[in-house]
C-alpha cells in the first residue's frame, strides 16, 4: 500500500514537472514579443537647418516620403527639392513610399 502511495505522489510530482517545463518553453516565445521596446517617435523634419546647404548632403539612407509620392534619400535631399520646388510637396513619413 505504502508502494502506491509513494507512485501517487511521485505521479503528481512529474505532473507538476511537467507543466513547469512546457510552460518554461513557452515563455520565451511570448516574451520576445511583448516586451519588445516601443518604436522610435519621429517628429516631422525641420528644413531650416538645410537653408545654407541646399544640395550638399550626406549619402545616409533614411528614407523620407513625401506627399508627392516620391521617396527622398535622406531629409536633406528631401529638404533640397522642397526649396527648388518652392514648396510644392510635403513631409509625408519616414520610409519609403
Amino acid at each position: 500500500m505504502s508502494c502506491c502511495r509513494i507512485l501517487g505522489k511521485m505521479s503528481f510530482f512529474l505532473t507538476w514537472i511537467k507543466a513547469i517545463f512546457i510552460i518554461a518553453l513557452a515563455f520565451p516565445h511570448y516574451s520576445e514579443t511583448s516586451f519588445e521596446p516601443l518604436p522610435e517617435i519621429r517628429q516631422v523634419p525641420s528644413c531650416d537647418v538645410y537653408i545654407h546647404q541646399s544640395h550638399f548632403c550626406t549619402r545616409e539612407k533614411d528614407p523620407v516620403c513625401a506627399t508627392n509620392g516620391q521617396t527622398y534619400s535622406n531629409t536633406c535631399v528631401f529638404c533640397s527639392e522642397q526649396f527648388e520646388s518652392g514648396g510644392a510637396f510635403e513631409f509625408g513619413y519616414y520610409g519609403r513610399c
